[in-house]
């Protein structure tokens, strides 16, 4: 078959996170490196170049595909959360079962033990987020669904990238950075906070979960991987919720070729089966296979369960 020649000015861009370089996001390297394998091969007939773009996270990467005209878009997105540019029609959700991600915390704060202890002292608690991201947004809708938090906004400081973030959090007493990711034990910013000293856990909110079907317990949410027999996984029960691929709407495209060539790839993206969103090469490969198999999926009272069983330290 002969490939076709795409418009020099075309590209197909996936929009992940961990910007400015993809460092620590799974985004990047994990979901948005499948993305990019299907894509590659979907698009070769075509002649488009297909490649990841490091963002701010979820919901930079929604307005990204809305306001997209030139390049064919994509972005990765985290489940449970409201969309302008969804609701808008600027942007639609193609696929609703990415491999799923969960809600995760880290402080150097002594006196921050568990998220039981952080929901108790929230109204003085700093949220170290990257602005416009999925974590920022998760911590609104948490604040807005809590009874206990009724019209009390969040403080956030905004960080982006690792190295800004954990400065951040050590800079001020009662700070928590917030990643809502996929769980990686091995590397991503959850991991290395671990490695470096801070205390890891696990954001529970029934709150949140109650009466949606995008929100579900795992018990086992790896975050430091053991070696070679030596120790145990170290886990934390999360809330978590499947990922999204967006795309935008390819009537936009100022190409009338593209457009055709976008909804296609649209309709073949909805069509692969979950698993084809594990990446088949790169680093995380192997290591989301087994992530997939240690994972305990719970419902919503279990939860409740869980946090019950946190004892709270106030200061």
């Amino acid at each position: 078959m002969t490939t076709a020649a795409a418009a020099q000015t075309t590209e197909i861009v996936i929009y992940t996170g961990g910007a400015p370089t993809g460092e620590g996001s799974t985004y990047h390297n994990g979901m948005g490196q499948a993305v990019e394998e299907q894509l590659k091969t979907l698009a070769k007939p075509f002649g488009y170049e297909v490649r990841r773009v490091p963002s701010a996270g979820a919901v930079a990467n929604a307005n990204a595909c809305a306001n997209e005209t030139n390049n064919i878009c994509f972005g990765i997105g985290q489940g449970g959360l409201q969309y302008d540019a969804v609701t808008s029609g600027n942007t639609q959700i193609v696929r609703n079962d990415l491999p799923g991600e969960c809600a995760m915390a880290f402080t150097a704060e002594a006196r921050l033990p568990n998220w039981k202890s952080v929901m108790d002292n929230a109204r003085r608690v700093t949220f170290v987020v990257p602005e416009g991201s999925g974590s920022e947004a998760f911590i609104r809708k948490l604040f807005a669904a809590e009874p206990s938090l009724q019209g009390i906004e969040p403080t956030f400081e905004y960080a982006s990238g690792q190295e800004a973030i954990f400065k951040a959090v050590r800079g001020k007493r009662g700070a928590v950075g917030v990643f809502y990711a996929y769980p990686n034990p091995t590397d991503g910013m959850v991991n290395a906070a671990s490695d470096d000293g801070m205390t890891v856990m696990g954001i529970l909110s029934p709150a949140v979960a109650k009466g949606s079907q995008d929100f579900y317990l795992n018990r086992k949410a790896p975050y430091d991987l053991s070696w070679f027999g030596l120790g145990e996984t170290k886990t934390v029960p999360a809330m978590c919720s499947k990922a999204l691929l967006f795309s935008g709407d390819p009537s936009k495209l100022q190409d009338t070729w593209a457009q055709g060539d976008y909804q296609e790839f649209i309709d073949k993206l909805k069509a692969l089966p979950p698993e084809a969103f594990i990446p088949q090469g790169g680093s995380l490969s192997k290591l989301m296979l087994e992530v997939e198999k240690l994972s305990e999926e719970y419902g919503v009272n279990e939860m409740v369960t869980d946090l019950n069983k946190q004892v709270s330290e106030r200061f």
